[in-house]
């Protein structure tokens, strides 16, 4: 806790903008890469950088929730690897029924998630030794059903629509994307489960002895947050026209960032999706901007690294203003 000694003008002008820190920092960029790289604001432009965030978006939406209960998965990236070989061997062998690789696809991720989440729930297991297991674990079964070799994706087009295709415009990609954030938001604050989270995240104990049912909605989250991942994994082969064992690897770390960024506390009890999708955007624009500027890709790393650090340190701390 840090506190800082201010006349009450000065508290209540910092107190203001303590809180919103993620949004201004995110304008500030914009507007600077706006004055250095006019088509930075193309409609064009800013669509593109929706559908590229898109992928990492819907998985960082489910990881939002596993992380405000104090939790973790490492395992996001080699589940969306794996998801998107199911569905094209499922598309392969059912002769194109996009319906039924979907299907295959997500009820492979959903079982992924729902171990991890027995592990952690019912079993007590740290969050972080169970994902980094799943993610080995998950990442040699993929290579053992897939090999290491892409595996190509010819059709049939209602498949590659869902990561290629466009409506008035815009890749259908984005439109996932979106459903993925309202029915996050409409979880997190308008059901029982979302309160649920963040009170398991808070104090577990005190959730369990009121009554809460702390063990179905902790394994719960990592069920949402496989199930993002079968999303993504569904967009991204849908969208590169092939699946690989290999995809999505280190894919797991801009997903936690993106959620951290938001202001979602790793130890849990605080957090938002709406935040999170802000955090997404933030590196989003950042790997954008750069690349418009044709900035060294060494240079770009380290860039986005010291930004990523610095809305870290300024986004939502505990700050505590006094006289």
């Amino acid at each position: 806790m840090t506190t800082a000694h201010f006349s009450p003008r000065a508290n209540a002008v910092l107190a203001f903008f303590s809180g919103r820190l993620l949004p201004v920092t995110l304008v500030a960029i914009c507007v600077i890469f706006a004055l250095i790289e006019p088509a930075f604001l193309s409609p064009e432009n800013l669509i593109g950088i929706v559908h590229q965030v898109s992928i990492i978006g819907i998985m960082a939406v489910g990881m939002t929730f596993v992380i405000m209960t104090g939790g973790i998965d490492l395992s996001v990236g080699p589940v969306m690897a794996f998801a998107g070989v199911c569905a094209a061997y499922t598309l392969e062998a059912s002769g194109g029924n996009v319906g039924l690789a979907a299907l295959a696809a997500l009820t492979l991720a959903i079982s992924i998630g729902l171990f991890q989440g027995l592990c952690v729930a019912v079993l007590g297991l740290p969050s972080l030794v169970v994902t980094l297991a799943g993610m080995s674990i998950v990442r040699g079964t993929a290579l053992l059903t897939g090999g290491p070799d892409l595996h190509l994706i010819r059709g049939p087009e209602s498949f590659l629509f869902i990561g290629s295709g466009q409506i008035s415009g815009v890749p259908f990609s984005v439109f996932v994307f979106a459903a993925m954030i309202a029915v996050a938001i409409f979880l997190q604050y308008r059901t029982v489960f979302g309160l649920t989270v963040l009170a398991v995240g808070d104090n577990e104990r005190a959730a369990y002895l009121s009554g809460r049912r702390v063990r179905v909605v902790k394994a719960a989250t990592y069920v949402l947050c496989s199930f993002g991942a079968g999303v993504a994994g569904i967009v991204l082969a849908s969208q590169v026209h092939t699946a690989a064992s290999t995809y999505g690897a280190g894919i797991e770390l801009d997903v936690i960032a993106s959620v951290v960024i938001g202001g979602t506390s790793l130890m849990g009890g605080t957090g938002s999706v709406p935040r999170t999708v802000a955090g997404v955007f933030l590196i989003g624009i950042m790997n954008n901007g750069l690349a418009l500027m044709n900035v060294p890709i060494e240079m770009q790393l380290i860039a986005k690294g010291l930004i990523i650090v610095l809305a870290l340190a300024l986004a939502d701390r505990p700050w505590q203003f006094s006289r």
